[in-house]
């Protein structure tokens, strides 16, 4: 009796995607946004599942997973795992691969899937959520005219002018709803 090694290629580019995307040729965490230099940012985890690979003849042994990597950062990180069933219906628990040779360590089987886990370290990045400039969004109580939001501390009122014999009479009507707190009153 002879042994041959069968390769089986899996293909990315195929299967089941959570929070990871096929792009380039390559497998990667899904692009959520651009920051404000126009880097892209990406989802922190991710997982990809192939779909049932069909090994097709009786096999004596899973020998090892065969990977191309290219990881994009220092922080990058990513797990492979594989699991296999005889009939397609009861399948073994994902056993992670050995790192040091690939090696395969879930049973023989006549199928089999792949899954791999990607993830990253968070890491700061700049979002620009408005200059605040040309007083865009100033109002009544608001101000936005210096490059910052601002509340308007004092705010000018006009009052009704009554005039009799002893002087004069101010008067503002001031909702309750409209402010918090007044600290002081100035007429000038």
């Amino acid at each position: 009796m002879s042994t041959k090694e069968i390769g089986l290629p899996v293909s990315l580019s195929q299967g089941t995607y959570i929070n990871t995307e096929y792009k380039n040729g390559k497998l990667q965490l899904k692009e959520v946004t651009k920051d404000s230099s126009g880097n892209p940012t990406y989802q922190p985890q991710g997982t990809w599942e192939s779909s049932v690979i069909s090994i097709g003849d009786q096999v004596t042994a899973f020998e090892r997973v065969v990977k191309n990597l290219s990881t994009a950062g220092k922080n990058a990180k990513y797990r492979i795992y594989t699991k296999s069933s005889q009939n397609n219906v009861n399948w073994s628990d994902y056993v992670e691969i050995n790192y040091n040779d690939s090696s395969i360590n879930s049973p023989v089987g006549l199928y089999a899937q792949v899954k791999i886990e990607l993830s990253t370290a968070l890491s700061p990045t700049v979002f620009k959520v408005d200059d605040f400039i040309d007083g865009k969004y100033d109002t009544e109580y608001v101000s936005s005219a210096t490059g910052s939001l601002k509340l308007k501390r004092n705010i000018a009122l006009t009052s009704a002018i009554e005039s009799n014999a002893d002087g004069f009479l101010y008067r503002t009507r001031i909702d309750r709803k409209e402010f918090n707190k007044i600290n002081t009153l100035v007429f000038q």
